[in-house]
Parts: C-alpha cells; sequence; structure tokens
C-alpha cells in the first residue's frame, strides 16, 4: 500500500503543502472555513494519518509525559492521575502511568525506563532513598515536579496538601464534639514521607495527650485491637483512606458506635464516606487545584514559558460534614 503523504493531501484538495501542515497541527487562523473543509474532506478520503512520531523527533519531542505514583491503591493517587491524563488529552499529550508500590528500587527503575524513553517531563510522588537522582534531575533542569510530597534540598516545585492546615481543622471538628480522648490513626511513620510526617508532627502538638496507632496493612488492624480502647468518649483522626478503611474494618467486627460514643474524620474524601451509615465526615483534598497547578507548571518548563518556580505549593482542603 502506499503511504499517503502530506503533498498527496495537498494535491487531492488544491492548496499548498504548508496550509495542509497548518491544518494538522490546529492553526486554522489563517484559512477559510472551506478551505479547512476541503483538507478535511481530503484527509478523510485518503485515509492520510500524520507521522507525528517522526515530527516530534524533529522537534526534540515525544509529546509524552510520564507519571509515577508512591501507590496506585490509594484513592488521592487515582484520582490525581485522572485529572492529569484529562490535560494531556486536551493538550494532544500522551501519559505513562507507573505504580512504584512505595518501592524506591522500583520508582528509579521506572525513572530511568521513562528518561530512555525521552518522555518530555516527568510527574513523580516520590517514596524515599531516590534523593540523589531527583538531584540530578533538578541540576540537568530536566522538566519534573513532585504532587503530595517536598523534599528538602531537592530544587523540584511540589505540589500538595496543605497537611497541618487539613489535621487543624480535623481536630478543630473533634472538639467541637466535646470529645475527651484524642487518637490519631495512620500509615507506619517509618518511611519520611511528607504526608505522613506533617500530618503525625501536627496532631502531636494539638493533642499531646492523644494516642497515635500506626502500622502497615493487617499490622495496622492488630494495634488498632491492641491500643485502642472501647467504651469511652473517642475522638479519632484516620490519616489516609487505608486508615479509614482499617478502622471501619474493627468497627464493624468491636460493633462500635460511630455516632454517640465515637467520632471520626478521615482525610481523603473517598466515595465510601456519603454512601456509608452513618455517613462519614471527610477532609477533602483539592485534587484538581494540585493537579492542574501542577501538570501548568510542568507544561510550562517543558515550553519554555514558565519562569522561577515557587518550591512548596501548598492547597488547603475543606471539610465534608455528613
Amino acid at each position: 500500500m502506499k503511504r499517503i503523504t502530506i503533498k498527496d493531501v495537498a494535491e487531492h484538495a488544491g492548496v499548498s503543502t504548508s496550509t495542509v501542515s497548518q491544518y494538522i497541527n490546529g492553526r486554522y487562523s489563517y484559512m477559510g472555513e472551506e478551505t479547512k473543509r476541503r483538507i478535511e474532506a481530503s484527509v478523510r478520503e485518503l485515509g492520510y494519518r500524520p507521522n507525528f512520531m517522526a515530527r516530534n523527533l524533529k522537534k526534540r519531542s515525544t509529546r509524552t509525559i510520564g507519571i509515577i505514583v508512591s501507590n496506585i491503591l490509594h484513592h488521592f493517587a487515582v484520582s490525581v492521575t485522572r485529572k492529569i491524563e484529562d490535560d494531556c488529552d486536551a493538550d494532544g499529550y500522551s501519559l505513562i502511568i507507573c505504580n512504584a508500590d512505595d518501592d524506591p528500587v522500583k520508582e528509579e527503575k521506572y525513572i530511568n525506563n521513562l528518561l530512555e524513553k525521552q518522555v518530555d517531563g516527568l510527574i513523580i510522588m516520590p517514596t524515599e532513598g531516590n534523593d540523589a537522582l531527583y538531584r540530578k534531575l533538578a541540576e540537568q533542569k530536566f522538566p519534573v515536579v513532585f504532587i503530595d510530597r517536598f523534599m528538602e534540598g531537592v530544587y523540584i516545585p511540589s505540589f500538595k496538601l496543605d497537611n497541618r492546615h487539613a489535621v487543624g481543622i480535623a481536630y478543630d471538628y473533634l472538639t467541637r464534639q466535646k470529645v475527651q480522648n484524642y487518637y490519631y490513626i495512620g500509615a507506619s511513620n517509618a518511611m519520611d514521607i511528607t504526608p505522613r510526617t506533617e500530618r503525625l508532627e501536627t496532631f502531636k502538638k494539638l493533642a499531646p495527650k492523644g494516642k497515635v496507632i500506626t502500622g502497615e496493612n493487617e499490622e495496622l488492624y492488630n494495634r488498632i485491637e491492641e491500643e485502642f480502647i472501647v467504651g469511652r468518649s473517642n475522638g479519632i483522626i484516620l490519616a489516609n483512606d487505608f486508615a479509614l478503611m482499617t478502622f471501619l474494618e474493627y468497627a464493624k467486627q468491636q460493633e462500635l458506635d460511630l455516632v454517640e460514643s465515637n467520632k471520626m474524620i478521615a482525610i481523603d474524601d473517598l466515595p465510601l464516606a456519603g454512601v456509608y451509615n452513618p455517613g462519614l465526615p471527610t477532609i477533602a483534598q483539592p485534587i484538581e487545584a494540585i493537579a492542574q497547578n501542577a501538570y501548568r507548571q510542568l507544561m510550562g518548563v517543558i515550553e519554555g514559558e514558565s519562569g522561577a518556580a515557587k518550591m512548596v505549593n501548598n492547597f488547603k482542603g475543606k471539610i465534608v460534614e455528613r
């Protein structure tokens, strides 16, 4: 089969090859509606498919972005990725999605693989232990932004929830419920990552006599069983979606009263919270604002339009009372 070229389309439509090129690149301001319709008809009739790969190589661009999420099982990671994918699609970019599973070795492998694929930029929810690689990317001025994390000494702009504000409004909510005892339940703080450290530090400052229960997977459930005291007026801050699901499993097994004796609020607004009975109050992350601002910053650098970036960009969550 003969490959249809831009020259064939131009001859068929009775226009110049440069006019067809303008059409393919979406620049219609220099052509009339009749010309546009003729080119569109010729493209469709001839079955012309632009050679985007050749064009992008000529421009030293693949029109591809890579995103590496720390753990795709988290509601926040899925929601942010979906929003960024929408923005990429609208701009004619492809998005390669990688899941690091909270594993720095896996994350490093994905970063190197994406660089080999010559992606135009990276969006990373970093784990820990790859500081040297992040610094190298920053020193080489490779387009990269962080989401949900900030790393001291790594000059890569970060876009994230204001974790201290989120815990603060969660604590204030429980205080208004006149609880006597405060609990913080969350993932293990063995990994030194921003959401875990900032949320836990804030809770300890606000409730110095409060009880902290942390752990990973089944370990967290076991620790709740061992350390949570039933039968008192408890206020519980659940630090993320995993902590919420684990505590609800425990509450179901123990037939806990989640209306009078135990007041709870979770960071991350899971869809489950609106249909669970009783309804669960949450702190909703500003996912759209975080995703859009991170994406715009990255695209500004890729397209050479962005100035100096603020290193830490915090976005405030809002309470959803149910």
